[in-house]
């Protein structure tokens, strides 16, 4: 069963504001002219980039406090797509695409890293054995995860911690675990580090994903196609790379438009009120502004305005679309193979019973052919069958007879069956 349009039908419903949203920042028509010239997709280049924009980021350069206390800057990007569609196409495209240097025009190296398991995570940042006062090792990472197939794996393990650890990664919190053993203790304070996460999805394989949701794993993910239905027949000249400065980063609370904050609010009135939220949107505002955000930091500023929240909601129009096409793919698999496994039942069971009638169909002529034959009773076959065969004799009687072994002869108090060609 091939599913390999699984989002057509959401790149056409935003086909028109897609190409409003490329031209309406220079940076944005950049991205999406150099992921054409690299023959990427310009959604899924864009993704890594803001990935690679927030992993620029000091971590202790965090949103304000709307709802709890202070939020990570800590961003995570599902890129999807049939295997081969061009993930790591995209990621190094958006590599070479945008350059992030610091206020002193010195490139900002973000090591780029395999995700391992969830204790993996906290000793990316802080080694086993570090002394209890000795601040990180590093400071900030770029996780990818080419294959959700792998992810899969790490999730399925036996006591596995990572999909716990990979929700307080997003939000910042504190990862680790104390263990009594110095050599194996480590704990990484919460805000004490920057991270972001890329993970390749193949639409049929994105289980894991889903299978998260009531903890709000797939919630935290913006789902970005790999593909470009509009790509070019000839391919453009790649523009120079950019290079995108970052402003002289304190520790601060960044400033946010009242829109986003009141949009947060009411969400979370409608939470804290027990009313009809969709719980796959549950972190969508946090997310959106979190985008926001990274488009902030592409475009070389330090206050989020509200340009950059609503371009930030054309991006989530967009991922949304992206992960209920991707989610619906999923169920239309799963139900295919359900109807297959219905279906193959229904065969066995077939199966089963014609070979049950098969052999009542023989014990009524060994019957027949017997000394007792060649005419009996019903009833008297009956009781000189095996009792396994009994349930089916009804149809067994009525196959002979239509095949044109046996005749049926209606007598007072029921009916005889005689063999046509008596032995």
């Amino acid at each position: 069963m091939m599913l390999v349009d699984y989002t057509n039908a959401a790149l056409d419903r935003l086909k028109e504001p897609e190409e409003e949203f490329w031209d309406k920042r220079p940076v944005l028509a950049h991205v999406r002219d150099f992921a054409r010239a690299r023959m990427s997709g310009p959604w899924s280049t864009l993704g890594v980039v803001l990935a690679r924009a927030v992993a620029s980021v000091p971590p202790d350069v965090a949103l304000p406090a709307i709802v709890g206390g202070p939020m990570s800057l800590n961003l995570f990007f599902a890129l999807v797509g049939p295997s081969g569609a061009g993930k790591g196409a995209s990621e190094s495209a958006a590599c070479d695409a945008v350059e992030f240097v610091d206020n002193l025009g010195r490139l900002i190296d973000v090591p780029v890293l395999p995700l391992g398991s969830g204790e993996g995570i906290s000793r990316t940042f802080r080694p086993a054995g570090t002394a209890d006062d000795a601040g990180n090792h590093i400071d900030r990472a770029l996780f990818s995860v080419p294959e959700i197939d792998t992810l899969s794996s790490l999730l399925g393990r036996q006591g596995s911690t990572l999909e716990g650890e990979i929700r307080k990664l997003y939000s910042g919190e504190a990862l680790g675990f104390t263990n009594a053993q110095k050599a194996t203790r480590s704990v990484v304070p919460a805000h004490s580090y920057r991270a972001a996460l890329t993970v390749g999805v193949q639409p049929l394989r994105a289980e894991a994903l889903f299978a998260g949701a009531d903890g709000g794993t797939t919630q935290r993910f913006v789902w970005l196609d790999v593909r470009d239905p509009d790509a070019p027949d000839i391919t453009p000249t790649a523009p120079e790379p950019l290079q995108v400065r970052a402003p002289a980063w304190n520790a601060c609370t960044l400033e946010i438009p009242e829109v986003a904050r009141y949009a947060i609010r009411r969400n979370r009135l409608a939470q804290l009120r027990g009313e009809n939220v969709d719980p796959l949107n549950g972190h969508a505002l946090l997310c959106r502004l979190k985008v926001a955000a990274a488009l902030m930091i592409l475009d070389g500023r330090s206050v989020v305005s509200e340009e950059d929240w609503t371009l930030a909601g054309e991006v989530m129009v967009f991922s949304n679309l992206t992960r209920t096409a991707t989610q619906d793919a999923l169920n239309a698999r799963v139900a295919h193979a359900n109807r297959a496994r219905g279906l193959a039942v229904v065969e066995r069971e077939e199966a089963e019973n014609e070979s049950r009638r098969s052999k009542a169909r023989d014990a009524v002529l060994n019957v027949l052919h017997g000394q007792h034959g060649p005419e009996l009773s019903a009833s008297a076959i009956r009781k000189k069958v095996n009792t396994m065969h009994r349930s089916f004799l009804d149809d067994a009687f009525g196959d002979l007879v239509d095949a044109g072994h046996l005749v049926s002869i209606e007598v007072q108090g029921g009916t005889r069956y005689k063999l046509t060609e008596p032995a």
